[in-house]
Parts: C-alpha cells; sequence; structure tokens
C-alpha cells in the first residue's frame, strides 16, 4: 500500500480485452429495485442491477474494510453517491495488486483507497472525477514543514517508489535513505536514526497520531518548485470500468457535489487532516507515464 505513487507495477500491468468493460456490467438500475427511491441518475450500468459492487483497500483513514464493516472518507464519499443513485453498496477487500484488474475482469465496479490517477493506469480503467490531492507529508521532531528544512538535516528517510524520491536525491544526496516500506521506514525515524520521516501525509498522520513532539506537516502548502510531486500533487481519484459512462456520470456528480458542499472538506478535518488536501485542480491532474 506504501507504492500508489508508483506508476509501474501490477496495477499498471492490465490488458483489457476487447469489448470487456460494457460486457462485463451485468445491467442497470432503475427505481423498481427500491420504488420508493428516484436515482439522481438514470440506467446506470453496474456489474449487479441495484448494487454498486466496491473494492476496498485498507489504508486508514482512507478506507478500511474493517471486518466487514467499511469506514474511512472514501467509503462515506461512495455510499453518499450509491444511497443517491438508489444503488445497494457492497463492498470487498481488495489490494492494490488486484484492483484494476478485478474491474477490467468485471468483478467489481470500482475501487477505493486513494488510488491516483495515472496514465498507466487509464489504459485499464477510467477514472472519477478527484477526490483530493495524494500529498507528501514531513514528520519530524523540529516542526519542519519545507523541504529547505530538510536540506538542513543529517538522514531523512523516504519509501522507493514514490515519485517525489528523484527529486529530493538531487536535492538531499546521500542525506537521503530509502525504505520498501513505512514500517521500516517509521522504526528507523523512532529509533532516532532519521531526522524526518517522509511519506505520505494521510498515512503519517494516523501513525503520528498519539505520538507526542512528533509533527506532520503537509508539505504541499508551503510548495517547492524543485519538486514535482509537491508542485503538481497526484489526485486521488475512483477507478472503474472502462467505458462505463452511465457510472462516471453519476460518480462525477456525486464527487463534484460533495466538493462544492463542503462535504469532503469536513470528512478531511475530521480524519485530522489537512483541508488543503480538498484543493484539487480544475481539471483533473493525470500521472504522465514515465
Amino acid at each position: 500500500m506504501n507504492h500508489r505513487f508508483k506508476t509501474t507495477g501490477a496495477l499498471a500491468a492490465v490488458t483489457l480485452a476487447a469489448g470487456l468493460s460494457l460486457t462485463a456490467c451485468g445491467g442497470t438500475s432503475d427505481a423498481s429495485t427500491n420504488p420508493d427511491c428516484t436515482p439522481k441518475h438514470q440506467d446506470i450500468q453496474t456489474v449487479a442491477p441495484g448494487k454498486l459492487t466496491i473494492g476496498v483497500i485498507d489504508i486508514p483513514p482512507f478506507s478500511s474494510y474493517n471486518s466487514g464493516q467499511p469506514n474511512g472518507i472514501d467509503i462515506a464519499i461512495a455510499s453518499k453517491i450509491a444511497e443517491d443513485e438508489c444503488l445497494e453498496p457492497v463492498f470487498q477487500q481488495a489490494t492494490y495488486a488486484d484492483a484494476v484488474q478485478s474491474i477490467s475482469g468485471g468483478n467489481i465496479d470500482l475501487a477505493l483507497g486513494t488510488i491516483d490517477a495515472t496514465e498507466k493506469r487509464m489504459k485499464a480503467v477510467d477514472f472519477s472525477a478527484s477526490l483530493y490531492l495524494d500529498g507528501m507529508g514531513i514528520a519530524s521532531k523540529t516542526g519542519a514543514t519545507t523541504v529547505a528544512e530538510l536540506e538542513k538535516m543529517d538522514k531523512v528517510g523516504t519509501i522507493d517508489g514514490y515519485l517525489w524520491v528523484e527529486d529530493l536525491r538531487k536535492i538531499l544526496g546521500d542525506k537521503l535513505v530509502t525504505y520498501p516500506s513505512s514500517v521500516e521506514l517509521k522504526a528507523d525515524f523512532d529509533a532516532g536514526r532519521l531526522d524526518a520521516d517522509v511519506d505520505a501525509y494521510g498515512v503519517q498522520v494516523l501513525q503520528f497520531k498519539d505520538a507526542p513532539g512528533i509533527t506532520v506537516a503537509l508539505s504541499n502548502e508551503n510548495p517547492d518548485p524543485r519538486v514535482g510531486a509537491i508542485t503538481q500533487a497526484p489526485e486521488a481519484a475512483f477507478p472503474m470500468t472502462k467505458g462505463n459512462a452511465s457510472l462516471k456520470a453519476a460518480l462525477d456528480a456525486g464527487i463534484t457535489e460533495q466538493r462544492e458542499d463542503g462535504t469532503i472538506a469536513k470528512l478531511l478535518k475530521e480524519a485530522g487532516l489537512s483541508e488543503a488536501l480538498g484543493k484539487v485542480a480544475a481539471e483533473q491532474y493525470v500521472v504522465p507515464a514515465n
């Protein structure tokens, strides 16, 4: 789950069979499944008629399968859309390694869990409107908020594969140490072998929630032009069945409404995250292929 910024790997390596995107849809939603409900959009195609089948990747506070009782920011957003469209949300566990394949294979309608829109993934799936930024966080005991402050430190750790790694390496040189996952990174930071822990902001807020003396800053609030992943942050969205225009229209409208009425900002704030994460571009930023 720590490599969602990476633009290569299993998620992108999916071959979409011809015609699969629409033949995978099992039917359309209509008021007949619930005569007391009028959907905001008619004739939405889904894998199972009257249901919205959703793959849930565990990455709190954004999403957690939670032993069949899903919760999190993405869960709340998707559930409200399902309610507005008279669809019953059906949740399944998913991983970053299988989510896109499950969508393109017709097993689920969409997946959630801070999944960035990238050109490579778009070969296999479409993406909804953006939900929020996938920001770079800085955890430290000094209260560092900028890359310039990282330059003054002796050792800074981050995770191999994130979009910001190469830019940080140019700036920090041998001061930068990379790790395979958040577990090893945090262990060395906790042990005092690192002056700063650079990881996905949302993950860090939860990791260090009760850690005395540790501050977590969203670097995107103090952008450094030398780091592309800060100045042009990836945007999380819902990957969904390719070519399913009816479902995309419903998702886009629901997300836009929740963004404009302050729902998403409220969800971010309630999770202890900066509302600045909700400031996505007017036109969705798609991470280019390397």
